[in-house]
């Protein structure tokens, strides 16, 4: 072992030989001093040097044989969710190391066929191992018809005892090369990234069955146990995910805080109203239309239909209702009835003011008039046909001569040929019954005044200053429209709030007139299912609301996708800091990361040999020979594109706090014999379970349904305040 440019880590541990032999001339010099010619004193002398020599030259060996080791086999590491280090200023990532040009260099001499003994396991290897798998599952398998043998439960036993140097032990196919991890696995240490740094949002990206959700996991326990304001926005619903929430809100205390919110199982969520909670009028409409379709024709429809939104929003929150999908449906299709309130109240109001005492009985005179052809006002032709007392009341505001502008859209509304106006609103309408539909449409637009209802109503305000902890499953597997048209609100509302909590923080009324801002942690898995407009200003502006955003996604086309412009995708990703990039499929996903990179120095040995048969008379030489070793460098990516492409599920690289370099694996949650996962959920998940199979199964981990798990667990339905 040198420290010379070219490391010597790709060749048998020939240590073990001089260890061996200063190990053994130790022994004689110790117990037979005289052997050597020398005195017992002189002997234990040199025995310690020897010793020492012997065990200098063993650890060179060691480093070696594990750095060889590491090469070949996947490390899974196993965390209980109790045991999860959490820290006020450090978010845990996983186990991993500083990626360097030493890892690059290591990478591509690994690589190299010449290296191949070294790298890669023997047939010997694999068959011991299999071996030993073979067993354990045999006697996992057994039953009292079917016993297996004492060899086959010794040499399971054998298989089970987890150390690196078992040659029996199975390992787990995580599929890519595990080379990419093993050249750094001897330095591996806890990865970790500074909780001040948060606020610059994190983004992590990954294909399918990679380990985002496991990720998520890690940091969610992380987070709730730090006492922050979580919340959580999963467009699938994954049962793993939800119940961790659960168990780790009843493990650090926090079960009174926690909100279950799910599409897919209303009868246990609480329940949500997207469109009741805004800071400005116009953001019910933005959200009320933002799913509709804008491209081409279409986007005159979605500007009629957020105008007419607009419009009924105003009414409603003047009359004093909260506006909710049902109502705003119910209001926008049949604008008559809202109308009529309207125009009541705004006389009424005028009456109060000295203005048109006598509204009612000039409305009685023209209602009358209508009745006699004679005397009958002129009316449009496309309000013939409507109810009397509708009419006067139009051409009564007619004659006031109204400058109130939602009385005057609401009256537009109402004058408009009925065909025409159901055509200008032909995409709205249909999309708000889709919303509000069957279970699903009491969930998002609740009853406030039904009391037989006993499913509680939260808003973000609410339970960011509660401290509180939300999990939100969009089932967007059943119905990506509604479920994306409910993410889309959430998100809106969450800016909404987060420009609130800019301006004034939690208490606006401080004593001391510091705005204090909460700590909130977003998660939002599959972003590109709920990423729209409205997901730009929240990357781009919360940080300074004291929100911690970390958003997960495959590939960087499913936001170009969703946004529709490769611009906005592109001001999206900017706007996170710190990327944690997992196996992807695309060279051009994996280019956002290794193409921030500098290109390092990498070194090549080239060996020479060369031979000269003409002898010089007289000299006696009759050829001469020449071997050199040529070592040149060559600028290299600090990391490939293919080398991303090659990640082994549950492994990644990042990206934290200025482009510093980290390969990370993430560790499994260890969660078996877990108290505090809920009975009452069980049939819950497990049927998500069935329906989705979304948890990545990239290895065995503890069923969480288990009985053993379950026993003796009372259902928290009222702790969880549903």
């Amino acid at each position: 072992m040198s420290n010379s440019v070219l490391e010597a880590l790709l060749r048998p541990p020939i240590e073990f030989q001089s260890a061996g032999v200063a190990a053994g001339v130790g022994t004689v010099a110790l117990a037979a001093p005289w052997a050597l010619m020398m005195p017992p004193t002189l002997g234990i002398v040199a025995a310690t040097v020897a010793y020492g020599f012997a065990w200098r030259r063993a650890k060179q060996a060691y480093r070696i044989v594990r750095y060889q080791h590491g090469l070949k086999y996947y490390k899974i590491t196993k965390v209980a969710p109790s045991k999860i280090p959490v820290t006020p200023d450090k978010l845990y990532l996983g186990e991993g190391f500083e990626w360097t040009q030493t890892h690059t260099q290591r990478t591509r001499d690994a690589k190299t066929p010449e290296a191949r003994p070294f790298s890669k396991p023997t047939d010997f290897e694999i068959a011991l191992r299999k071996k030993g798998g073979d067993a354990v599952q045999k006697v996992a398998d057994a039953t009292d018809e079917h016993p297996v043998s004492a060899v086959t439960k010794a040499i399971a036993a054998l298989a089970s005892i987890e150390t690196w140097v078992n040659p029996l032990r199975p390992y787990p196919d995580l599929g890519g090369d595990p080379i990419i991890h093993g050249v750094g696995a001897m330095d591996e240490a806890p990865v970790t990234l500074r909780n001040s740094s948060r606020n610059g949002h994190m983004l992590v990206m990954g294909t399918t069955r990679v380990g985002k959700t496991r990720l998520l996991e890690l940091i969610v326990t992380q987070d709730i146990h730090a006492g922050n304001v979580v919340i959580v926005i999963d467009p699938k619903g994954d049962a793993d995910l939800m119940l961790r929430m659960y168990a780790e809100a009843a493990r650090a205390g926090r079960l009174n805080q926690f909100y279950l919110f799910h599409l897919g199982y209303p009868e246990i969520s609480a329940r949500y109203n997207g469109i009741g909670n805004f800071s400005r009028i116009t953001e019910v409409a933005t959200r009320a239309t933002n799913a509709l379709p804008s491209s081409g024709n279409s986007a005159a429809f979605k500007e009629f239909s957020w105008r007419f939104s607009n419009i009924v929003a105003q009414a409603q929150v003047a009359l004093g209702r909260v506006p909710t999908y049902d109502t705003l449906l119910k209001d926008v299709t049949g604008i008559d009835g809202l109308f009529r309130d309207y125009a009541h109240m705004y006389f009424a109001r005028q009456a109060e003011a000295g203005n048109m005492v006598d509204w009612e009985k000039k409305l009685e005179k023209l209602e009358e008039a209508l009745g006699d052809r004679k005397t009958a006002p002129p009316v449009p032709r496309s309000l013939q046909d409507r109810n009397p007392e509708m009419i006067a009341l139009f051409l009564l505001i007619k004659e006031a001569r109204s400058t109130d502008n939602v009385l005057n859209g609401l009256a537009a509304a109402f004058s408009y040929d009925r065909s025409f106006y159901e055509k200008i609103i032909a995409s709205l309408g249909p999309f708000l019954e889709k919303l509000t539909t069957g279970a699903v449409g009491k969930l998002i637009s609740p009853d406030y005044y039904d009391s037989s209802d006993t499913r509680p109503i939260f808003d973000w305000m609410s339970v960011i200053r509660q401290g509180g902890i939300v999990y939100v499953g969009l089932d967007a597997l059943s119905d990506s429209t509604v479920s994306s048209a409910v993410g889309n609100s959430m998100l809106a509302d969450l800016v909404s709030v987060g420009g609130k909590l800019y301006k004034t923080g939690l208490d606006p009324h401080a004593p001391d007139g510091k705005i204090k801002l909460p700590t909130i942690c977003a998660h939002f898995d599959e972003v590109n299912e709920i990423a729209g407009p409205e997901f730009v200003p929240m990357v781009n502006k919360l940080g300074g609301s004291g929100f911690r955003i970390t958003a997960y996604t495959q590939s960087i086309f499913d936001i170009e996708a969703r946004v529709g412009d490769k611009a906005k995708a592109g001001q999206i990703l900017d706007n996170f800091n710190h990327l944690v990039m997992l196996r992807v499929r695309s060279v051009t996903t994996a280019k956002l990361l290794t193409e921030q990179l500098p290109e390092v120095d990498v070194v090549y040995l080239t060996p020479m040999s060369g031979v000269t048969d003409t002898a010089a008379q007289g000299r006696g030489v009759d050829f001469t020979s020449r071997n050199d070793d040529i070592w040149t460098k060559t600028k290299v990516p600090l990391i490939e594109p293919s080398d991303v492409l090659e990640l082994p599920q549950g492994q990644a690289f990042a990206l934290l706090e200025g482009n510093r370099r980290f390969k990370i694996r993430i560790p499994l949650s260890d969660s078996k014999n877990d108290a505090f996962v809920p009975e009452s959920l069980q049939k819950v998940a497990s049927d998500m379970k069935a329906r989705y199979r979304t948890s990545e199964q990239w290895a065995k981990e503890t069923d969480w349904f288990s009985p053993d798990w379950l026993q003796g667990q009372p259902l928290g339905a009222a702790a969880m305040g549903l």
